[in-house]
């Protein structure tokens, strides 16, 4: 059994099994957190107050442009068993959120 372990903690394992070597994890070498604060960092410039419209306009496009994107590769994924589940969670959130319930 091979191991690694890497700066942001995640492991890669690798087994042999007859004449293939099987991966139990893939590398995944971006971070979420990162990606949310590059995106924040867009719409906080799109409501810039210092800025023109000129500019806020094109930051907010470019949130458009991302969340298209996300949309995009989203749609060529596989389905998952409880991933119905887990964006229902979300939808209710943001209808509670609505409702002023949260």
């Amino acid at each position: 059994m091979l191991s690694f372990q890497t700066d942001t903690n995640l492991t890669i394992k690798a087994g042999y099994n007859s004449s293939a070597l099987i991966y139990t994890s893939m590398i995944k070498d971006w971070s979420v957190q990162q990606i949310r604060q590059e995106i924040a960092k867009i719409r906080f410039a799109a409501n810039d107050p210092r800025m023109d419209g000129f500019v806020t306009w094109g930051c907010k496009k470019d949130l458009y442009e991302t969340l298209w994107f996300v949309q995009d590769e989203l749609a060529k994924c596989s389905t998952y068993a409880d991933e119905d589940e887990y964006v229902k969670k979300r939808e209710q959130k943001i209808l509670l959120k609505t409702l002023g319930k949260q």
